[in-house]
């Protein structure tokens, strides 16, 4: 039997991250059933109980290398892994498990990954060095793909796939929960629920203003306004500071900590999602919830973008008539928009699988070897 280990930002209470492994590990089981899975992770008993496989501390060097020796391919799984906007110790330590699988013998699989933003020299002589050592890479989108060409990542082939996350099965997603939570903030209302979903972005601070008077205008035209963090506490204090900002009465913050499965129910009981975090959007894709993304990253862009659809704005220079403007029509042909979604989605889902396959095939060539 195969065992595959998983490497990502896991176990850090963020629902898009948790989302992706979800997505991966749905994957992996529909490709190889027999292969074991395992995972590294920031806290490992509560990811085990969440997903189901074996996890181990993402921190303990001597508990990772033992779990490499044990395991027949490596992972490098969803998300933005190699990204240094606040610092290269994102870059150093992922390209560090590579160069450590690399080191013992091991296959290594760029599972759908998000690239950048990588400004730094350092990050990029890494990703030069280390990345072309990879077996098989594929990226989230084209973008991705270019950016790692552009470091000199030259000798593995790259394939554009999609987040993973987008193969979740919409079926297994049970919504009674997230009704739950929507009837325990506003018994027997019968209003359309909005989630947005906020967060932090540098110093940036304008857009929470505007957001705070589009929300207000969405209650004015019979919404119930409810603020979802995908990350707690990270998303609650700029959520907060919306709500504060807000003139009209009655929008809730969601401020109970949830996984990503109860985030996932709750926007599928929603009518539709403003989200900044991008698995809040892609969640919502998944389930056909029709969304707007306002943009702070280049991957809000580019997910929305593989969509046919738009960015509703930029973090920088967001104004609320004009993300009313982007948003209005969305609302006013909401059947329209959630076939647009459906349709999109049926290239990302196919593509996304591609990942699984690649990784189901360098595996039985390192076994043939």
């Amino acid at each position: 039997m195969a065992r595959i280990l998983i490497s990502g930002y896991y176990g850090f209470d963020n629902a898009g991250d948790d989302t992706v492994l979800y997505g991966i590990i749905t994957s992996l089981q529909k490709h190889m059933p027999d292969a074991e899975l395992a995972v590294l992770s920031n806290t490992p008993a509560e990811t085990q109980a969440l997903f189901g496989i074996p996890a181990f501390n993402r921190w303990r060097m001597n508990s990772i290398i033992h779990q490499l020796k044990k395991s027949d391919l490596l992972v490098m799984g969803g998300g933005s892994l190699l990204q240094d906007a606040t610092s290269p110790r994102s870059v150093i330590y992922y390209l560090g498990i590579v160069m450590m699988a690399k080191l013992l013998g091991k296959p290594v699989i760029f599972y759908a990954q998000g690239i950048g933003p990588i400004t730094r020299t350092l990050s990029k002589r890494l990703i030069r060095s280390i990345v072309n050592r990879v077996d098989v890479i594929t990226v989230r989108d084209e973008q991705s793909g270019e950016d790692l060409k552009s470091f000199g990542v030259v000798k593995a082939p790259i394939h554009v796939t999609a987040d993973p996350a987008v193969t979740i099965n919409p079926q297994n997603v049970d919504t009674t929960f997230g009704k739950t939570i929507i009837q325990k903030y506003k018994p027997h209302s019968t209003r359309p629920v909005m989630a947005i979903s906020v967060r932090a972005w540098k110093n940036e601070q304008a857009y929470k203003t505007e957001i705070a008077r589009f929300a207000d205008e969405a209650i004015r035209r019979g919404w119930d306004v409810f603020f979802l963090p995908m990350q707690n506490p990270a998303d609650v204090g700029p959520s907060w500071d919306i709500l504060e900002l807000m003139q009209e009465p009655g929008a809730v913050l969601i401020e109970e900590k949830m996984n990503f499965k109860q985030i996932f129910s709750f926007i599928g009981a929603s009518q539709f999602v403003l989200g900044m975090r991008l698995h809040s959007v892609i969640l919502a894709a998944v389930m056909s919830i029709p969304f707007a993304g306002v943009s702070y990253d280049p991957k809000m862009d580019r997910f929305v973008r593989r969509l046919n659809m738009e960015s509703a704005g930029h973090i920088k220079d967001l104004r609320w008539r004009d993300l009313l403007a982007n948003v209005e029509p969305l609302l006013r042909d909401l059947p329209g928009t959630r076939a647009r979604i459906q349709s999109g989605m049926k290239d990302l889902i196919h593509e996304a699988e591609k990942s699984s396959e690649l990784a189901r095939q360098l595996l039985h060539i390192h076994k043939k070897l």
